[in-house]
């Protein structure tokens, strides 16, 4: 346990057991494995994620706030507050970010995660493209920070340049379906109903469960565009 490499070992056997169906051997080892050495943040962000996984959120939570008792991080708290925006607690998960930014001042994924929330509730728009773009600064060409700027430059009504950045986004990352679907979002305010309607196609044969782009495409059809 003492060992240097004892938590990423760890944190390996836990990934076979659960790649390989046993989801609660790996919880299991994990469990076992923080009981040798509580002071590995490692170790709790991953035993959390597997909570997560099934679905059990306040034992992630639980398991974030115990390393966190132990083992202050920058990981435990980012990942605290995407646990936070997960459970719809706004506030807290904002006053994660701001925590992780305070420990590490050039942490680009916290900047990202704090602009993208504002942008995404239409809140703080000037903000939030400040802290996009120092994010992209620091992680030039990122396909999700430059998914940000896009939807940002869009609730800004900055439809030209919100295009540009969401292409490039799908261009790095043409399997996410959500990049694909804010493309489609700005296509349709813009008036371009085709180019919408082919990247809605494209959202539904990368997601065919997807919730709400089967209703946009039959807005689409019956041109009641909201």
């Amino acid at each position: 346990p003492e060992a240097e490499l004892f938590p990423n070992a760890q944190a390996s056997i836990s990934m076979m057991l659960k790649n390989t169906g046993q989801i609660e051997a790996a919880i299991a080892s994990l469990s076992a494995a923080i009981d040798n050495r509580k002071d590995a943040p490692d170790l709790y962000a991953l035993l959390s994620s597997l909570y997560e996984e099934k679905k059990e959120l306040p034992r992630a939570e639980e398991t974030l706030n115990m390393g966190l008792q132990v083992s202050p991080s920058v990981m435990l708290h980012f990942s605290l507050g995407v646990l936070y925006e997960k459970t719809d607690r706004f506030l807290e998960s904002i006053k994660e970010m701001e925590t992780v930014l305070q420990m590490d001042s050039n942490n680009a994924d916290a900047m990202n995660f704090i602009g993208y929330t504002y942008a995404d509730r239409g809140i703080k728009l000037a903000e939030a493209e400040d802290l996009i773009r120092k994010a992209l600064a620091l992680k030039p060409g990122n396909a999700y920070m430059l998914d940000s700027l896009g939807w940002v430059c869009f609730r800004q009504n900055k439809l030209a340049e919100a295009i540009k950045h969401l292409k490039e986004a799908a261009a790095g990352l043409p399997q996410d379906a959500t990049i694909a679907e804010h493309l489609g979002d700005v296509y349709v305010e813009s008036g371009q109903i085709e180019a919408a309607r082919e990247i809605y196609m494209q959202v539904m044969k990368l997601n065919p469960d997807h919730k709400t782009v089967p209703q946009k495409i039959e807005q689409l059809k019956t041109g009641h565009i909201k």
